[in-house]
């Protein structure tokens, strides 16, 4: 996570976890939090490193940030990237670096990370909404065991195999030539071939194949 404290000046690094790492930029003219100082507060920064800009300008801090991006991709190209500003001007830049193979976003607030949770009165429990990892969409369901999107149609989390229909007891697939015929047969309504629908999942109308599912879910 990258930080731009000239544009979002009150962080909460409390609610990240062990997978994160962070680089703050400190503007020219500003100081690093207090807190990180402190020895009641110092604990949560302690996977934090401080990079105070020298010179001031227009756009400095942002160069700063584009250059560790780009050192970053250079040296662990996996490494999925997230900027904290408000600045709208990284757009661009990181819709580049995603349609090239990286992965990296731009959130205003940390709120943008953290699922929000849905309280129902009456019988005490909270629905977690999970984000679908490909298109950062709330819209998932549960889906043979796993937690399909129905915005984008990939998993969010894979589904369990012994759910699938095709494990189920006198499960046939109607669109078979012939009924002694053991495999299933359809057309994959993701790949369009006409493929061994075994393993595959029927949803909405079209089949998914086993393939497909194998490409997707992840």
């Amino acid at each position: 996570m990258l930080v731009d404290l000239e544009n979002v000046h009150k962080i909460d690094l409390s609610r990240l976890d062990d997978s994160y790492r962070a680089i703050i930029y400190v503007g020219a003219k500003q100081n690093p939090p207090k807190a990180a100082s402190k020895k009641t507060t110092a604990h949560r920064f302690s996977r934090v490193d401080f990079q105070k800009i020298e010179g001031a300008g227009k756009n400095a801090l942002d160069f700063h940030i584009a250059f560790q991006l780009g050192r970053t991709f250079e040296t662990a190209p996996q490494t999925k990237c997230v900027i904290l500003s408000k600045d709208k001007g990284f757009d661009p830049l990181l819709l580049h670096l995603n349609k090239n193979g990286m992965v990296c976003r731009r959130i205003n607030s940390l709120d943008e990370l953290f699922p929000p949770q849905i309280e129902v009165r009456g019988p005490t429990f909270t629905v977690e909404l999970v984000a679908c990892k490909r298109c950062h969409r709330a819209s998932t369901i549960e889906h043979h065991g796993g937690l399909w999107c129905t915005n984008c149609g990939c998993f969010a989390s894979p589904p369990n195999p012994q759910l699938l229909p095709s494990r189920h007891p006198g499960f046939e697939d109607r669109s078979r030539e012939r009924e002694e015929d053991l495999n299933i047969y359809a057309v994959c309504g993701w790949c369009h071939r006409n493929t061994d629908m075994t393993g595959g999942i029927y949803g909405d109308g079209e089949w998914m194949c086993a393939g497909c599912i194998d490409r997707y879910a992840t």
